[in-house]
């Protein structure tokens, strides 16, 4: 394979800032607040967290794979690993840090994160937890999946450079199907089970990334017509299944949306066999593939006029998606403790002043030496 000079992709930049503030008014849960549409408060058959796994592995495919495909295995590798340490540490770093806040000072607090360990719990056996990813707390918990992902990383970097991509698909999707049932494993193992689920979407995404070059020659080979169609059918399921998706949303929350087949009944049993969030069922992977390509290909299509009026928002988030996302767990964790969600005004208040002191935080560079990015 010989190596190509693959430019920094702008689309990803401003789709990775847009899947970050939706996941931080997500987080922040403070509703109605005029900012509901960005995600639908989460609530969707599938959420901004599977675009953001794509994307990363499509991002490090990219970076770590395509454009160092000529650099020494070894030297790849490392960088990896490094990666992959990094995360583990902050991640580690923040559970605790948080445990000891959250017991410190905040217990009994409404707004307090769930699933805390109880105050008490004997600290060799809190570390122990955290460091065998047993436990996790705080609104960056997902670091960890990222960060054993990483280390998974060389050897299917490795798959890649030998051609042998479906050799390293093949193994992740039996890790995927390793998945204990659902209707057996109790709430905190499919949490601690996700590690088998959601590696696949991001192997998927390294792998894309790693074929970047290939897949974009292998488009612009098709004719016009085609191309069309395919983008034209992507906008139109999506919009389909995001419009029936909400609707499913609003029978939960009261309305009559039986007319169109949408009930709390239907959206349970949906969920259940379909789209669990921690179990990520094909169907919800699929689904999460033809939203992610279809607002790719929006973006790419309008990026021109969606960088001139938002683009000071979303390119700095998406260029420092790490460090979005490890800030924005402080933001959330501090602002639902002394703060409680109330009128639309004022919650749309607090989520763009978290929204913006984020912004103010890449600017000025806080603790980026510290924080990865």
């Amino acid at each position: 394979m010989v190596k190509k000079k693959i430019p920094r992709i702008a689309t990803f930049d401003i789709l990775r800032g847009y899947l970050l503030v939706g996941i931080f008014i997500d987080h922040l849960n403070f509703f109605p607040n005029g900012l509901d549409w960005w995600s639908a408060r989460g609530s969707l058959f599938v959420t901004m967290a599977e675009g953001f796994f794509l994307i990363s592995g499509i991002i490090l495919g990219i970076v770590r794979g395509s454009k160092l495909v000529d650099v020494p295995f070894r030297k790849v590798a490392k960088l990896l690993l490094n990666r992959g340490f990094q995360l583990y540490a902050t991640s580690i770093v923040l559970t605790l840090l948080f445990t000891v806040i959250a017991w410190s000072f905040f217990m009994g607090t409404p707004g307090l994160k769930p699933d805390l360990a109880p105050q008490g719990t004997p600290i060799w056996q809190l570390i122990w937890e955290t460091l065998t990813l047993q436990y996790f707390y705080g609104w960056a918990d997902y670091l960890r999946l990222y960060a054993v992902f990483l280390f998974a990383s060389p050897l299917f970097m490795w798959l890649l450079r030998q051609g042998k991509w479906y050799i390293g698909l093949m193994v992740s999707a039996a890790v995927w199907l390793l998945f204990p049932d659902p209707q057996v494993a109790t709430g905190i193992q499919q949490e601690q089970a996700q590690l088998l689920s959601w590696q696949f979407l991001f192997f998927i995404g390294l792998t894309i990334g790693f074929y970047w070059g290939e897949l974009q020659e292998r488009w612009q080979a098709l004719s016009q017509r085609v191309r069309r169609g395919v983008i034209a059918t992507l906008w139109m399921t999506t919009a389909v299944t995001i419009f029936y998706s909400v609707a499913t949303t609003l029978a939960t929350m009261g309305y009559d949306m039986s007319w169109m087949w949408a009930t709390s009944e239907i959206r349970h049993e949906l969920f259940v066999h379909f789209f669990d969030k921690e179990q990520l069922p094909l169907t919800r992977i699929i689904l999460a593939m033809v939203w992610f390509w279809a607002a790719f290909s929006f973006i790419r299509m309008f990026e021109s006029p969606i960088k001139k009026w938002i683009g000071w928002l979303l390119v700095p988030y998406g260029m420092n998606s790490l460090y979005v996302y490890t800030v924005h767990a402080f933001i959330i964790f501090f602002l639902q403790v002394y703060f409680a969600s109330g009128s639309l005004l004022f919650n749309l208040l607090i989520s763009l002043a978290g929204i913006f002191l984020t912004l103010v935080m890449i600017r000025y560079k806080v603790l980026m030496k510290i924080i990865p990015r």
